[in-house]
């Protein structure tokens, strides 16, 4: 951790970008990274796979790969954005994003791919933690979750722009992972324009590495951060091998493009996380979430040929994933009040960790108990995380 002569301050700048200037750039720079350069290898992948000629184990690493990169680029991001701000972080993942879709649109090995994947899977890991920083910096108190809620929704519609773009591109799966690369490259210039500049002063009360560590370390924590990773296994195999679930047990493919559009507009919804939060109170929303995205992959292989099954289960998922995510955003900056970016991107680490070992683990299994149990399998567990629920008063660790 730097010195205090070293920290960055974020200072309100007499005339800045609103509160609704940086929620709409934030929404893009998520759809992006997260919706587009993180999310979307699933959608694509039977036809990836036919063209390349991927084996069932290929798929599991290349996927893997995208979770590596984020692993890898998620402490950057929150690192860069506590020494400089979060400006840099945000364009250095936009860019990631753009160069990481280009490479995969131009694949033509499995090496080439998989490298295009961990590039574009880097970019949420960089662009997407500093936001912490910014809703704690530059919104009020009264509107933070709700800001944090409206940004994390960015997947959903990120998710909705790539159905519609396979819709349109066909078979054609290279144009629209170009398409996604322009996409990604106007959010980051967008990013670039709007989020606000830091003030470098003196911080007397900079955090030290040690205290950071042992804030992170402490009891308080341990459900939050065992039920993050737990959560990234499992919302994992739901975002690799929904699609090819869906066309091995006899969905037409269109049905399957319909039912990611489903998926990216339910997602939208999470945009209402942080008010659910507030009504309900943080442990009943996400017992409730967790339960509810159990359900929708469970479900899934049960209503594979049904239009109206397939849909209602990716509604169903896109809407629980989205508002949980936003969930352990919110748990975590009620945590650690002094260092949101620290113990946010510990938290999202720890899902992407998951979200990492998901598809291997999810490969191997799906080979020896086949699809079926495999996706059973994940929703019984993910409904059981409903027993990690945070405190109905969380207190601060950080800065106490």
């Amino acid at each position: 951790m730097p010195s205090s002569s070293h920290a960055v301050q974020y200072s309100e700048p007499r005339e800045g970008p609103s509160t609704m200037e940086m929620t709409m750039a934030g929404i893009a720079i998520v759809a992006a990274t997260y919706g587009l350069a993180r999310y979307c290898f699933g959608l694509f992948l039977p036809e990836i796979r036919a063209d390349l000629s991927l084996t069932v184990d290929q798929i599991g690493w290349i996927a893997s790969a995208s979770y590596a990169g984020y692993l890898i680029a998620t402490f950057a991001g929150s690192w860069l954005s506590t020494l400089a701000g979060p400006r840099l972080p945000v364009i250095l993942g936009g860019l990631m994003a753009s160069s990481g879709m280009m490479l995969i649109g131009g694949a033509r090995d499995p090496l080439m791919l998989c490298l295009g994947v961990f590039v574009a899977g880097t970019s949420p890991g960089l662009a997407y933690p500093p936001f912490s920083d910014v809703v704690a910096r530059h919104v009020s108190a009264a509107r933070r979750d709700t800001t944090y809620a409206w940004i994390n929704s960015g997947t959903g519609f990120g998710v909705l722009v790539a159905g519609a773009l396979a819709l349109g591109a066909g078979s054609d799966w290279r144009l629209a992972w170009f398409g996604f690369s322009g996409i990604a490259l106007a959010a980051t210039i967008w990013n670039w324009r709007t989020v606000p500049k830091p003030l470098p002063v003196a911080h007397s009360r900079s955090l030290s590495f040690p205290a950071i560590v042992k804030g992170l370390l402490l009891p308080q924590a341990a459900g939050l951060f065992t039920s993050a990773l737990v959560f990234g296994v499992i919302t994992s195999v739901y975002w690799t091998y929904a699609v090819e679930l869906l066309r091995s047990l006899g969905s037409r493919p269109r049905d399957a493009m319909l039912f990611w559009i489903v998926l990216g507009s339910a997602g939208i919804f999470g945009s209402f996380a942080g008010e659910l939060a507030r009504k309900i109170g943080l442990l009943w929303a996400y017992r409730t979430l967790v339960m509810i995205v159990g359900l929708s992959v469970a479900a899934l292989p049960f209503v594979a040929t049904s239009r109206t099954g397939i849909i209602l289960s990716g509604g169903i998922f896109g809407i629980g994933f989205i508002v949980a995510t936003a969930l352990y955003g919110i748990w975590s900056m009620r945590i650690f009040t002094q260092a949101p970016s620290i113990g946010f991107g510990a938290t999202f680490f720890l899902i992407s960790l998951g979200q990492g070992i998901g598809p291997v683990l999810a490969g191997y299994i799906s080979l020896l108990a086949g699809e079926v149990t495999l996706f059973l399998g994940a929703g019984l567990v993910c409904a059981a995380l409903a027993a990690l629920a945070p405190k109905r008063a969380t207190p601060p660790i950080i800065g106490q």
